[in-house]
């Protein structure tokens, strides 16, 4: 569990704290902290951890001052806290620099202030917010999948907003696509490095969806962060500037996925929680049957999809798509080519033959010859819009189910 500098320097204890670099990176998260008093140390700091530095290694240095932020910054070391007043009258100004350089946020703190009271709040803080955000995980769990939880219950655990007032409830669900295939590119197969990542991701969108007010209510869960959105309303929130929001921040750190975003409708009944939730679900998949990229898209958008995915009968779905689009699947299967991909780009470019060319990196002509060679398979002599409904209809079927 990390928590943000705008939450640790809110502690009273950390109210001598005086921020002197690096204000940019003040959104930046803390995992732990750690005492550091040379650079020779510094191979021992890991990710988002706080350090605080006394100087006594350092002694006024200001070359051995800019050696030791510059591999904390390499590190990638949350921030620095400097104990001023003994071995420092004050930061000095060429680290100062760096860390404004570097939104690398760099504090000092007077002597006279008792570390270990400092470190102290630090660590019982942290230890809080991953308790806490034990109890909220186990509370939407609990909403979503075992309908145990009360509105009474759901109020009396968490102290969401001032008035405790909530009026508004909605269900995003954040995906990495295709995350065993990321896997697999990577040749990620151990077990502690993929927990790693996932854990990664949830923070990341954690970090996105932060709010002083409100803190996120989420879980992972398949390869998806899902969290609660609560009282969007009060907010005034631009709900697809917040999901862009949400992709931009996770590609800082995951910049060779794509990520897709379902977003549930807005209820004000905490019983609808759930609905918001499927219905996330269900945008996700319209999502991955049509979309090959970043993309976030509402459930009230979805169209067409709604239908398909109110279908419960998976035998009927399979049958109809054996019927359309499996025909082409199964013969590039057995002869080694790729004509579904092919007729399903042409379906999606609404049958122009140029767009589609260009789409395949294909001579006109070529896009031609396999269209015609596809008009055999299927057995259709031409593709007037019913064939081309119906074979739309099985690649939406196809995707949505991974058929």
């Amino acid at each position: 569990m990390n928590v943000r500098f705008e939450q640790l320097i809110k502690l009273p204890e950390l109210k001598d704290l005086k921020l002197v670099g690096g204000n940019k990176g003040l959104f930046k998260t803390v995992s732990w902290f750690h005492f550091i008093e040379t650079s020779d140390h510094v191979g021992y700091v890991q990710k988002d951890e706080l350090i605080l530095l006394t100087g006594i290694g350092i002694l006024n240095n200001n070359l051995n001052f800019i050696e030791l932020i510059n591999k904390l910054i390499e590190k990638k070391a949350a921030g620095l806290i400097v104990n001023i007043g003994k071995y420092f009258k004050q930061v000095p100004n060429c680290v100062k620099k760096i860390a404004n350089d570097n939104d690398f946020p760099v504090f000092e703190i007077p002597w006279e202030i008792n570390l270990s009271k400092i470190t102290r709040s630090i660590c019982n803080y942290i230890v809080k917010m991953h308790l806490d955000e034990l109890v909220y995980e186990d509370l939407l769990m609990n909403i979503l999948f075992f309908n145990k939880t009360t509105y009474e219950e759901f109020i009396e655990k968490i102290s969401l907003c001032e008035n405790n007032s909530l009026n508004s409830f909605r269900i995003i669900i954040v995906k990495i696509a295709n995350f065993e295939q990321y896997l697999c590119s990577k040749n990620i197969r151990d077990n502690e490095m993929i927990t790693n990542i996932k854990d990664a991701f949830l923070r990341s969108v954690n970090n996105s969806i932060w709010d002083a007010k409100c803190r996120p209510i989420s879980f992972f869960n398949n390869e998806s962060v899902v969290f609660l959105l609560i009282n969007e309303k009060e907010k005034c929130m631009d709900l697809k500037m917040f999901t862009e929001n949400i992709i931009l921040n996770c590609k800082k750190v995951f910049s060779d996925i794509n990520i897709n975003i379902g977003i549930g409708n807005l209820y004000s009944e905490f019983s609808d929680i759930k609905k918001s939730y499927i219905e996330a679900q269900k945008a996700l998949k319209a999502i991955q049957s049509e979309y090959h990229c970043d993309k976030s898209i509402f459930y009230s958008d979805i169209g067409a999809y709604k239908l398909l995915t109110e279908i419960g009968n998976t035998s009927l779905l399979k049958e109809y798509y054996y019927d359309t689009v499996g025909k082409l699947d199964r013969y590039d299967m057995q002869n080694n080519t790729d004509f579904s991909k092919i007729f399903h780009t042409f379906l999606l470019e609404d049958g122009n033959y140029i767009k589609t060319a260009q789409k395949l990196y294909l001579h006109r002509n070529t896009l031609m010859y396999k269209i015609n060679k596809i008009h055999e398979i299927i057995s259709e002599h031409s593709l007037g819009p019913k064939v081309k409904f119906q074979y739309y209809i099985g690649y939406l079927i196809k995707y949505m189910n991974n058929f």
